[in-house]
């Protein structure tokens, strides 16, 4: 993609003229297919680039902690397809949102360690698969292996180094 063209494409993002009544908990683009994503309060927006709003869906059982100690919920897209990937910063689920069908899958998180405590999970990353996503615990920010075919959670060590190159999920200094 020439400079240009991503120049104008942030533009027409910013420029659309859309007004929320609140804003959006997080904002993701899949260039790829011209939507942008955003996250609100319990609900996921699809948007054409230019600003169209093409569909709001409700995210089942959604609860974000607004805590200044908790990291953002993060989204991510699924790179072959075009899905997306919603996570709790509260509670151990994620959503996939599948775009043109606008189709709903619920995971709960079965947690491997730690399954006492409230947190969900912000800064997320792809593992080597898009059966695998790394994730950083968005109250104590320790790294998190996702396998999203068995729902299961299990904390890392250290993190992926998929994990190491990217901002976790927007958190406050500590």
């Amino acid at each position: 993609m020439s400079k240009s063209h991503l120049a104008s494409l942030v533009f027409a993002i910013f420029a659309s003229g859309s007004v929320h009544a609140e804003p959006a908990l997080r904002t993701t683009l899949d260039v790829a297919r011209g939507y942008r994503w955003e996250l609100g309060a319990g609900t996921v927006s699809l948007y054409a680039i230019g600003g169209e709003l093409i569909r709001q869906v409700r995210l089942p059982g959604a609860f974000f902690s607004g805590s200044r100690e908790s990291c953002r919920p993060d989204m991510l897209v699924v790179p072959r397809t075009g899905e997306l990937i919603v996570s709790s910063n509260a509670t151990p689920r994620l959503w996939r949102v599948h775009a043109p069908r606008l189709e709903l899958l619920v995971y709960d998180i079965e947690l491997a360690t730690d399954w006492d405590k409230d947190f969900g999970f912000a800064g997320l990353t792809w593992g080597p698969s898009e059966k695998i996503v790394y994730a950083t615990n968005a109250v104590m920010r320790t790294a998190w292996r996702i396998d999203l075919e068995s729902e299961r959670g299990i904390p890392l060590t250290a993190p992926a180094p998929e994990q190491a190159a990217m901002p976790a999920g927007e958190c406050p200094a500590r």
